[in-house]
């Protein structure tokens, strides 16, 4: 995920945001500048005439500010409760094949939740975990069945 904010939070300076899909892997910039890191959430902005840290605050999930110059930047906004139950409903019937289906659900579910962030009608949403739901379960069953007969070819 890749953000790019210049407004009056940043005081006209474009910062740039960016966070590993997978990995969850942080790197900042502002003015041009990148940022270096101190702790697991602070980043340090350094010129010749100041030093400034600037704290993130939440993750992918409930998401992102940035205290920054004495201001909080919203870098991507909080979900909706029927954005986390569209999530939820893809994950749950994968439950009903093991812990294959489990896997398959949980990471299709997080797929779910980062593709309707970004989408802004909610019909659209709704039309998008429908045909996710339709893939975790038809995978989950694929994969159920393939590790049965594998199963029974090996003798268990």
């Amino acid at each position: 995920m890749k953000v790019v904010i210049n407004n009056e939070n940043t005081n006209n300076k474009t910062l740039i945001y960016q966070e590993g899909f997978w990995t969850g892997k942080r790197t900042i910039s502002y003015d041009g500048t990148p940022l270096t890191k101190v702790k697991r959430n602070i980043f340090e902005y350094k010129t010749e005439k100041t030093t400034e840290n600037f704290e993130i605050k939440g993750n992918q999930l409930v998401g992102v500010t940035i205290n920054m110059l004495g201001k909080d930047v919203g870098v991507s906004r909080k979900l909706t409760w029927y954005e986390i139950v569209l999530s939820i409903l893809v994950f749950i019937p994968c439950i009903l094949f093991g812990a294959v289906g489990g896997a398959v659900g949980g990471a299709l579910g997080f797929t779910n939740i980062m593709v309707i962030r970004s989408l802004d009608k909610t019909w659209v949403k709704i039309v998008v975990s429908v045909e996710f739901i339709a893939i975790s379960l038809l995978l989950s069953y694929v994969l159920a069945v393939l590790v049965f007969k594998a199963l029974t070819l090996v003798g268990l």
